[in-house]
């Protein structure tokens, strides 16, 4: 009886006793009465069938669970992450009735905004609970604390950056109660909960509440500083993760986070930290992570680092972090990610940097290193690349032992040389080659089309020459950027371009290319969306392909300036998607077609310099996305002018529109930033309309056959308007006030009618860079008005009727950047007082080479240049580009008198000087022997006595010399600069003698030295003397000539040197 009953109770016992159930379940299987409250579960749960991989799977009939964990029959594990769950969870779900359930995994569902249930608090068996970014809000329940074996709790949200939204919060229970009682917890993930608190207040809750805590993530919680009570966290010894990115801690970096023995990972990015970081935490011996990026304010340096350190990621980017990296960097032989970008660092990478085995990740981009690229020929597992816009030399290092590499970004360096000697074959995981904005040259290899992963190759910006050679299998390719842009490659565009077919961007503008070809081929590659092809050699026929446009791929932009083209491409009509047109500088003739106008997506149309007459009629839909339309220097006419109705920028200068400005116009210039109709025949007078353009900064009406007067509400009205050129009209009637808020930068107003006094109200104007009234007939004295106008640059007053004397009471600090000014004819008189030079400082020292110009639309790159007329070298020129290297006085035809200053030596950056046609007396000052760059000297028609300083010989620049109608004497310096001379440039001074004036000098003391007088002997010695000269002159030239020019004809790299330094001449001196 006694073995029945035992056996009765054992049976009892194995139904009852979970962790017994082997006897009768297989391990990991599920009770019937939890796999009942696993498909309650399921059922009340909204989520995705096709996207799920565990609970799709769930049925009756199962004996394993996706994602279930089960142990002596009861369910103890639960991962429903990323199960794209999106449906109801509250307190009478099964899920709370599972008791025994130890590890819980919600995350990354959508939990469609609800407060998380306070039931969790009921299953205290959990030690693993993760809610992250489940998409729960509100207020984090108070039954969590109630978990008391937690050791890993992580409710981590998306951070809220829409205020009014609701987020999860700690605020009741705030961190300290919820903690309170978890002292089992080693792992606290808070990121993205608003918790509303001091740093200190952080650390003291969890420094007296989580012994054990290993690591705490609080990112992007809303904490704020000071943290210096932080120091309390020491004593949690295992503490080895510290995360705090994206809090405003707006606090310097304490030194106690070098005292956490056990610390491995420190992030504290984008917290607003400031001051200099602590160095010793850079030598924290177990450190292997540490992130300071995104806090601008933050400084310091690297300090030496110790030897074995266990640093593997050091993210440093956007901080203000500066000096050199340490030899001692070699020793970080862990070290795999290194990130610098935009700091402040500087100088040469030190050698020791090859020591680095293990970099996968390195990015130093945006800082000032110099010297040479490192070998990396030993990082073998290297992956990523960037040196680029720093200012690294010399050329590029092998990297063909670096095969894992997927991107090379080195653009915006100086670096030289060719690259066909990398062997770049071997880098067979190369997706990103970009070598932009440097120095190379030579040949570019074919191998660099044929990596079999290349999708981006950018090599703009070079001086690559030779020709683009085929490669084969181009359709197999994966290359979808090709940038070849601004080098000197030419031949023909080889054919396998056309057949690269997953080319979304493709830019050969401003090489040599060659050769013709048809427009047609661009329909070759079907998913173009960016094509340059502008400032080559070839042409390209456009003609025929309106009947193929569906052809075509659907770009958004299309640039073909400078590309011969005769005919608009008219498959450009079915170009629905086009938001970026350039068909500039061609030979296309005919009208503007009215499809043009319906591209609706069209922001940008440049059809400028081409040769086209007339504009069909647009519709009524005109192209309301346009913002930019540059139609100047054609030969357009007609009536009526195209007016896009949100245009910022519109150019129709330089044709020959013969109209009146219409007189509502400015109801289409709302939002216009640019507007110029000069160099046409527009007539009538300037519409009053155009004063409601308030956005307007640049109205040019140039050179056209206005009348009337100038409306006061063009700057009275126009607050924004930066540049005003009325110059070359008829306008009459005086010049207009200026409001107390002038912000002109540039007023025009020459070569017009313009009478009577110059108004006071300019002095308002006190950003003015250059004045123009010249021309007009302007009645009145010197305009000291001006005076305290520091930033002007260029005065012209030229051709008025101004009187009296010039110079101003209190010219201290008047006028220092002013490099430009002409007062010539009109009628000055008086002395040229000697202090009213002293303070043109610009005129005194070299400044830099920087055009006069008024950016706007600056994504757009578009800018006004500012143009004035000068007498140079004798004749009238219009100056395009006004450099900031161009200087120049002209006081001609005036009826100044006495000597001249001989503060004018002081101004050594003087290029033109004209007093001519004065009254100056008394001799050429000796000063003027100072104004070393000097090319033009004019002091002709004037009252000049004494000799010619022989100093002037020393000018090497003065290319133009008049000295003819004065009263010098002696003889003529016939050395250096003078023997340049001829006659006119000393005629009309009876007492000169002297080459090249026919007079001989017959006193052999006379000052100066002749030709005639230079060598000892009879008249016959004199001549064979003079024989000798030229001859001498002759042989000195050809000589010259070949130890000059033959090493550049024979040697490649001079001749490049010096074609290069002939470009950077003529591209910053001038264009006349």
């Amino acid at each position: 009886m006694r073995n029945w009953l035992l056996l009765w109770l054992v049976l009892i016992l194995a139904h009852t006793n979970p962790f017994s159930i082997g006897t009768v379940l297989a391990s990991g299987q599920c009770l019937e009465n939890q796999k009942l409250l696993l498909l309650e579960l399921k059922n009340s749960l909204d989520f995705s069938a096709s996207l799920s991989t565990k609970l799709v799977k769930w049925n009756e009939s199962n004996d394993s669970w996706e994602g279930v964990t089960c142990k002596g029959g009861q369910v103890t594990g639960l991962d429903l992450s990323n199960e794209f769950i999106a449906g109801r969870l509250d307190d009478s779900s099964s899920l709370f009735r599972l008791n025994y359930l130890q590890r819980l995994n919600l995350a990354f569902n959508d939990f469609l905004s609800l407060e998380i249930p306070s039931r969790f608090g009921n299953l205290t068996n959990l030690v693993y609970l993760n809610l992250s970014y489940a998409g729960f809000t509100g207020q984090v329940p108070i039954g969590i604390s109630r978990l008391t074996r937690l050791v890993t709790l992580d409710v981590s949200a998306f951070p809220n950056y829409f205020p009014g939204l609701i987020s999860l919060k700690l605020e009741n229970p705030n961190l300290k109660m919820l903690v309170g009682n978890l002292s089992e917890l080693r792992e606290l993930y808070l990121d993205g909960v608003n918790v509303t608190a001091t740093g200190n207040e952080l650390c003291n809750a969890l420094s007296s509440s989580l012994p054990k805590l290993q690591v705490l993530s609080v990112m992007n919680c809303n904490l704020s500083g000071p943290i210096e009570s932080c120091s309390s966290l020491v004593k949690l010894h295992s503490l080895s993760g510290i995360k705090l990115d994206g809090n405003n801690l707006s606090t310097t970096v304490p030194e106690f986070f070098a005292l956490f023995s056990n610390l491995k990972t420190l992030h504290l990015s984008s917290c607003g930290l400031q001051g200099v970081f602590p160095r010793k935490i850079f030598q924290i011996q177990t450190l292997q992570t540490l992130d300071l990026s995104f806090n601008e304010l933050l400084q310091g340096s690297l300090p030496e680092f110790p030897e074995n350190g266990s640093l593997r990621t050091l993210l440093l980017s956007y901080t203000s972090i500066s000096g050199m990296l340490p030899n001692s960097i070699g020793k970080l032989r862990n070290l795999s990610r290194i990130e610098l970008v935009n700091c402040s660092f500087g100088g040469n990478i030190p050698s020791s940097f090859t020591y680095l085995l293990q970099l996968t990740y390195l990015d130093f981009s945006f800082n000032n290193f110099s010297g040479s690229i490192p070998s990396l020929s030993k990082s073998l597992q290297l992956t990523y690349l960037d040196f680029s816009f720093n200012n690294f030399s010399g050329s590029i290092p092998s990297l063909s032992k670096s095969k894992n590499l997927t991107q090379i970004a080195l653009s915006h360096n100086s670096l030289i040389g060719l690259i066909n000697s990398t062997q770049w074959e071997y880098l067979s995981s190369l997706l990103i080659l970009d070598l932009g904005f440097n120095s190379l040259e030579g040949n570019i290899p074919s191998s660099l089309f044929t990596l079999p992963s290349i999708q981006k190759l950018q090599l703009s910006n070079n001086q690559f020459s030779g020709q683009v050679n085929e490669f084969s299998n181009a359709a197999q390719h994966k290359l979808d950027t090709l940038d070849l842009s601004n080098n000197n490659i030419g031949g023909e565009l080889p054919k396998s371009i056309w057949k690269l077919r997953g080319l979304k961007y493709l830019s050969l503008s401003s090489n040599n290319f060659s050769g013709s070809f048809h427009i047609n081929l661009v329909q070759q590659l079907k998913n173009l969306l960016y094509l340059d092809l502008s400032c080559n050699r070839f042409s390209i026929y456009a003609t025929n392909t309106a009947s193929q446009a569906s052809s075509f791929p659907n770009l958004t932009t299309l640039k073909l300036a400078s590309c011969h083209l005769t005919t608009l491409p008219e498959f450009l009509a079915e170009q629905h998607r086009l938001v970026y047109l350039d068909l500039s500088c061609n030979w296309i003739q005919g009208k503007i077609p009215q499809w043009i106008w319906g591209l609706q997506n069209l922001m940008y149309l440049n059809i400028s310099s081409n040769l086209l007459e007339d504009i069909e009629t647009p519709s009524l839909n005109l192209a309301s996305a346009l913002r930019v339309l540059d139609l100047h220097k054609n030969r357009l006419r007609g009536q009526t002018l195209p007016l896009p109705p949100l245009a910022m920028h519109m150019d129709f200068s330089s044709n020959n529109f013969t109209l009146d400005i219409p007189p509502a116009i400015g109801t289409s210039l709302l939002v216009a930033i640019f507007f110029s109709l000069s160099n046409n025949n527009f007539h009538g007078s300037i519409p009053e309309s155009i004063c409601r353009s308030n956005y307007l900064e640049v109205l040019n009406l140039s050179h056209n056959n206005l009348t009337g007067n100038i409306p006061d509400c063009l700057v009275m009205e126009s607050l924004n308007l930066k540049v005003l050129n009325l110059r070359d009209n008829a306008l009459n009637g005086s010049i207009i006030n200026f409001p107390e808020t002038c912000g002109l930068k540039t007023l025009d107003l020459s070569s017009n009618l313009l009478r009577g006094q110059f108004p006071e109200s300019l002095a308002n104007c006190t950003t003015l860079e250059v004045l123009d009234v010249g021309n007009n007939q302007i009645d009145d004295v010197y305009p000291c008005q001006l005076k305290s106008i520091a930033s002007l640059r260029v005065l012209v007053l030229r051709s008025n009727k101004f009187h009296g004397g010039i110079g101003c009471p209190e010219t201290n600090g008047t006028w220092k950047m002013l490099q430009i000014v002409d007062i010539s004819s009109n009628n000055f008189s008086g002395a040229l007082p000697s202090q009213y030079l002293t303070t043109w400082e610009a005129m005194k020292a070299d400044v830099d080479f920087n055009y006069i110009q008024y950016p706007f639309l600056s994504l757009n790159g578009l800018y006004y240049q500012a143009t004035v007329s000068v007498t140079i070298k004798g004749l009238q020129y219009e100056l395009v580009k006004i450099l900031t290297l161009f200087t120049s006085i002209d006081f001609s035809c005036n009826s100044f008198e006495g000597p001249i200053p001989n503060t004018l030596g002081d101004l050594k950056a003087l290029y033109f000087l004209n007093l001519s046609k004065n009254g100056f007396s008394g001799p050429i000052p000796s000063s003027l022997e100072h104004l070393q760059h000097l090319e033009s000297l004019d002091l002709s028609w004037n009252n000049l006595n004494g000799t010619i300083p022989p100093q002037l010989s020393d000018l090497n620049f003065l290319s133009f010399l008049n000295l003819s109608y004065n009263k010098l004497e002696g003889s003529i310096p016939a050395v250096k600069q003078f023997l340049t001379f001829s006659e006119d440039s000393f005629e009309g001074n009876s007492r000169l003698c002297g080459f090249p004036l026919p007079t001989k000098c017959s006193n052999p003391d006379s000052k100066g030295t002749d030709p005639s007088n230079s060598f000892e002997g009879n008249a016959s010695d004199s001549d064979d003397s003079e024989k000798w000269f030229y001859m001498g002159m002759s042989l000195g030239f050809v000589v010259g000539f070949w130890i000059f020019c033959g090493p550049l004809a024979s040697i490649k790299s001079w001749r490049f040197a010096y074609y290069r330094f002939w470009d950077k001449v003529l591209l910053r001196h001038l264009r006349l």
